[in-house]
């Protein structure tokens, strides 16, 4: 007897499916992005097209930066006690690309 031949194709389907939920998403901690010593850097936190060419004038931060890695940890050179990082992503949150 010939399998009926939707179910090959529903079975694929399924399979690719479930692959793809799978596959979303993230139970890994955040792995936070490095970039050195943010403020011994020319402009320091202000962005210059020099230190950022691919991303010079672009809105869309998030295309490249995921936002679950920045703001993870202090790279300023200053006291951690000095640095608000859980507001700082609270802000990133709540601004989104406009902070």
């Amino acid at each position: 007897m010939r399998a009926h031949p939707a179910r090959p194709a529903r079975r694929a389907a399924g399979l690719l499916v479930a692959a793809l939920v799978a596959a979303c998403g993230s139970g890994a901690d955040p792995q936070s992005e490095n970039y050195g010593n943010l403020l011994a850097s020319p402009g320091g936190l202000i962005v210059l097209e020099e230190e950022h060419r691919t991303g010079w004038m672009r809105t869309d931060c998030f295309g490249c930066h995921n936002v679950n890695n920045i703001h993870q940890v202090n790279r300023t050179g200053l006291p951690d006690d000095e640095i608000d990082l859980a507001g700082v992503r609270a802000l990133v949150t709540a601004q989104g690309e406009a902070s």
